[in-house]
């Protein structure tokens, strides 16, 4: 049987950003963040959260696995931390699922945040009831079974950028954005520093400025003219 080096792989310990970074982090919605990246580390539009509302925030815990298989999904279910995000590569097949309400059941039950999924899901219904937050390319039915092939806690791709094991996850309405680990004090930084830009320029609007004045648009605009 052929095989990946990586097949088989499970790291059970991993290296996670520290708890009062993450908690910062909450503040800051997906675009906010991914502003600070300048546009990096953003997945694919077409992974959305199941229903609005949902929203994760925390390390990611990822795994490797074929499309529409759960053998090693299940798995992680050991693996998982409270607060983890688990981020699923299951090729991008929107036609096959990867995780439904069974799956999700287990890692709200060991305090899982959410999970991601480049591929599809199904039970959403269900998922929804559990309120745990998912999202994922498409809701679909068929699954493949458990038998593997698959790895946990190894790079993986999810929504088109490389997600490391330890990666701080932000998800919510508009999508996902993937913060390298060794990173997230100097991108919390400058989403700080956007987010006080946003809010200061709110209150100049209520103060009565115009938007051309807080956003100085005049000298943009004059060198169309010219």
């Amino acid at each position: 049987m052929e095989k990946h080096p990586l097949h088989g792989v499970i790291n059970m310990q991993i290296e996670r950003p520290p708890k009062d970074v993450i908690e910062a982090f909450r503040k800051h919605d997906a675009c906010k963040v991914a502003d600070a990246m300048a546009r990096g580390g953003v997945m694919d539009y077409e992974i959305k959260p199941i229903q609005t509302g949902m929203r994760v925030c925390g390390p990611a815990v990822t795994v490797w696995t074929r499309p529409g298989d759960a053998l090693f999904i299940l798995k992680a279910s050991d693996v998982v931390q409270p607060g983890d995000v688990l981020v699923i590569d299951a090729g991008g097949n929107k036609n096959v699922a990867g995780t439904g309400e069974g799956l999700s059941g287990y890692f709200q039950q060991r305090g899982a945040e959410g999970q991601v999924i480049d591929a599809g899901a199904r039970d959403t219904r269900g998922i929804a009831a559990l309120n745990f937050p998912t999202f994922s390319r498409s809701a679909c039915v068929a699954v493949y079974g458990s038998v593997g092939p698959g790895a946990i806690n190894v790079p993986v791709q999810c929504g088109g950028v490389i997600v490391h094991p330890g990666d701080l996850i932000i998800g919510d309405d508009d999508g996902v954005v993937v913060v390298p680990r060794a990173s997230v004090r100097d991108v919390l930084k400058l989403a700080d520093e956007h987010l006080a830009g946003e809010q200061s320029r709110a209150a100049q609007i209520r103060a009565g400025k115009t938007l051309s004045e807080v956003q100085n648009l005049e000298p943009r605009i004059a060198a169309w003219r010219s």
